[in-house]
């Protein structure tokens, strides 16, 4: 009986002590990790919890013996939406899923696919819908459709991943076929459309007579992130804030291991970074639209960034793009990148305030300024302001584009 405890007792500390190594070698600690201080049954290693709470006599030996050991790797884990360890379950997934973070982003683009697809599928379906309504309309009326997510569906998939994990009391209910399950029966009203009618005279070129034409115009809309936490995943406010702490430490890890980029130590800051912030202040006030970016009297984020750059020579391309991502590719690709705490006037300071599918999801750049403020073409504001460095939880890169 005595041999059997010791038995249990040494297979589950070389277990937890195996956990531990693997954790190291797939994350760095020492990064602020949301909500560490809560237990989640529900997160990635979840397993690992029931199984220590279900040996905790013998966890209490361990833990006092290996905390220094695992505490750290131990708590991003579990503070991880599990599914993005194994599409099958935590039970299922493989021991590479620990230590190759190409397993853990195949795992995520699976499930992108799965979500992908099940949106697609909800959109088409209420494409069919207004079609059938606008075929049915009568005698002078046509008919227009504004669908802005005919090419791409933008959503969180952090975010979608996280709030799906955390609604799930038990790790083992948590499986990408679920999430997929949940998703087809809950979503029908993801996608929805409105209907704006318009009138106008028109002459028949035949007879002279004049006819009042019906427009329809049909407009596509998305309910955006919020819909899936009320109406999807029927969320409770601990779970709102367990996904909210699970997204957060996932774009942590995204940001810090798979979308790495090297700062470079030796760009010193000079006179250019100067005159593109006295350029960026000549434009205050100069309205903000993307549809007019390129005319004159009007910018959008990048294209005020790169009008003030290229009066001093420097073009902020990439591919022949000016976007804010196609600047931020310019910059890591040019070795450009530096630190937020060496930023310097004239530096670029890129945001992401979701998934975009564009280079580190990037959209939107500022110019930094100086003493904690930064100039930049406004969405909000619909205009180029000066104001204080905002939002720094989504800074995703900044960068020096020039070199003296």
């Amino acid at each position: 009986m005595a041999g059997d405890n010791i038995r249990k007792e040494q297979s589950a500390l070389s277990g937890a002590a195996s956990v531990a190594g693997t954790a190291r070698g797939a994350i760095k600690t020492g990064k602020a990790i949301a909500g560490a201080a809560k237990g989640a049954a529900a997160g990635p290693y979840g397993m690992l919890a029931a199984g220590l709470w279900e040996n905790r006599k013998a966890a209490g030996k361990i833990l006092a013996a290996f905390a220094a050991l695992l505490m750290l790797p131990v708590l991003f884990l579990l503070m991880l939406p599990s599914l993005i360890f194994g599409s099958l379950g935590l039970d299922d997934a493989t021991g590479d899923a620990l230590n190759d973070n190409s397993v853990i982003m195949e795992n995520i683009a699976e499930t992108e696919a799965s979500i992908e697809a099940i949106l697609r599928k909800k959109h088409d379906g209420l494409l069919e819908e207004i079609q059938q309504e606008a075929d049915a309309l009568g005698p002078g009326c046509e008919y227009g459709i504004t669908d802005d997510f005919s090419d791409r569906i933008i959503y969180e998939s952090a975010l979608i991943i996280s709030q799906f994990c955390a609604s799930q009391d038990d790790y083992r209910e948590i499986s990408l076929a679920k999430l997929e399950r949940i998703l087809r029966d809950n979503t029908d009203g993801i996608f929805t459309y409105t209907v704006q009618i318009t009138d106008y005279e028109k002459t028949d070129e035949e007879t002279g007579e004049t006819l009042t034409i019906h427009h329809y115009e049909y407009t596509v809309e998305y309910a955006g992130d919020s819909y899936y936490a009320e109406n999807v995943f029927l969320l409770t406010d601990e779970q709102m804030q367990t996904a909210e702490e699970y997204a957060a430490n996932l774009h942590l890890f995204l940001f810090d291991t798979v979308y790495l980029v090297e700062i470079n130590p030796d760009l010193i800051p000079g006179e250019t970074g100067n005159k593109a912030v006295d350029l960026a202040l000549t434009k205050l006030g100069t309205p903000y639209s993307q549809e007019k970016r390129n005319q004159e009297g009007y910018f959008d984020c990048s294209s005020f960034t790169y009008w003030v750059y290229s009066q001093l020579g420097v073009i902020l391309q990439h591919g022949g793009s000016n976007t804010a991502a196609s600047q931020g590719r310019y910059i890591t690709e040019n070795n450009l990148a530096v630190s937020y705490g060496s930023l310097a006037p004239g530096d670029l300071v890129f945001y992401s305030f979701g998934v975009n599918n564009r280079y580190l999801n990037i959209d939107h750049v500022a110019i930094y300024a100086g003493d904690g403020y930064v100039v930049d073409a406004s969405s909000s504001k619909k205009k180029v302001v000066y104001r204080p460095i905002y939002s720094t939880g989504n800074i995703v890169l900044c960068g020096r584009p020039y070199t003296e």
